[in-house]
């Protein structure tokens, strides 16, 4: 499984990254003889003159690539090379047969001859949270802390809550908080299986949102889905995007979770995101529920939130 942790080459910035100090003469700005010039620049006479070996030179070009550095640590981290499976197993394996009275996957159990979801029992959920763990350890990350009222948190906040720890796992920011606006935009989602839109104005809403639909056993299901299981695994390929290795829609889930704010395009900088996430119980058929999640940029003015992570960190919740 170490293997299937192999990471690509990362991705390149969104858009150009200012030198920041800038250090050179800018393109197309007019300079009056005497006034200051950057510091790889001086004047000589009424003419420019480089000063490349400079110190104040030097220092600035280092300082403008440590600014470009930091903004890379924020970026969305490589995606695996492959899916990597479950471990340990939590869930039915699709295209495998049970005889009735074997056990099962812990997030499932008999009731007569047929299954029955067992999506909060806690042999459950301590199992999805092993394999999220071990997803974790195959990337070098720490593994995961749940807020103490886990239980009692609504399944948006569930997803809110995983969303953020992988984000701020990876050296992320986090989604400030969940919107109920965007709740019910999501839930249209939930309600149709499928990526729900943005229709409804919030306030700070630049347009731009990324979001995500699966079917699941739970929350944590969905996050695993989303996070480990969204690359080219062949006939066993889960994302219907990633329609062949490389393909663009191959990681898009995972992609829109780690997505940041800092390296996509802002109207005037200081970008954040919030979040909307909907849920129908046995919506996607078959015992599964139906998850979505809505993402979206907002600038300046902040909607209301009803359920931030600094609540999920003050109940303990950690990467």
């Amino acid at each position: 499984l170490a293997a299937a942790a192999g990471l690509v080459p990362p991705r390149n910035p969104a858009h150009n990254v200012p030198a920041d100090p800038a250090y050179s003469l800018a393109a197309g700005v007019s300079y009056v003889v005497g006034q200051p010039l950057p510091p790889c620049w001086r004047w000589r006479g009424t003419s420019f003159a480089l000063a490349a070996g400079a110190s104040a030179c030097v220092a600035a070009e280092v300082a403008a690539t440590d600014h470009a550095h930091a903004l890379e640590h924020l970026a969305p981290p490589r995606n695996p090379a492959r899916d990597v499976p479950a471990d340990p197993a939590y869930s039915l394996a699709p295209g495998v047969s049970y005889t009735v009275g074997q056990p099962l996957p812990p997030c499932w159990t008999w009731r007569g001859a047929g299954f029955a979801l067992a999506a909060t029992a806690s042999a459950c959920v301590a199992a999805e949270v092993a394999a999220t763990d071990h997803a974790h350890a195959l990337e070098h990350l720490a593994p995961v802390r749940l807020p103490r009222n886990w239980a009692r948190l609504s399944v948006a906040e569930q997803l809110f809550v995983l969303g953020d720890v992988e984000r701020v796992s990876r050296g992320e920011a986090p989604i400030l908080g969940l919107s109920r606006t965007l709740d019910a935009e999501a839930q249209v989602g939930a309600a149709h299986d499928g990526d729900p839109l943005m229709s409804a104005p919030v306030a700070g809403a630049t347009g731009a949102y990324a979001s995500n639909w699966a079917g699941g056993d739970n929350a944590l299901d969905a996050n695993y889905g989303w996070m480990y299981l969204d690359g080219w695994a062949g006939t066993a390929t889960r994302n219907a995007d990633c329609t062949a290795a490389g393909a663009p829609g191959c990681w898009g889930h995972r992609d829109n979770i780690l997505v940041d704010a800092a390296r996509e395009p802002c109207p005037s900088g200081g970008c954040a995101y919030v979040m909307g996430a909907g849920y129908v119980a046995d919506g996607a058929g078959g015992g599964y529920g139906s998850f979505s999640e809505l993402i979206v940029q907002v600038v300046g003015a902040r909607p209301a939130l009803f359920y931030t992570w600094r609540q999920a960190r003050a109940a303990g919740a950690r990467p």
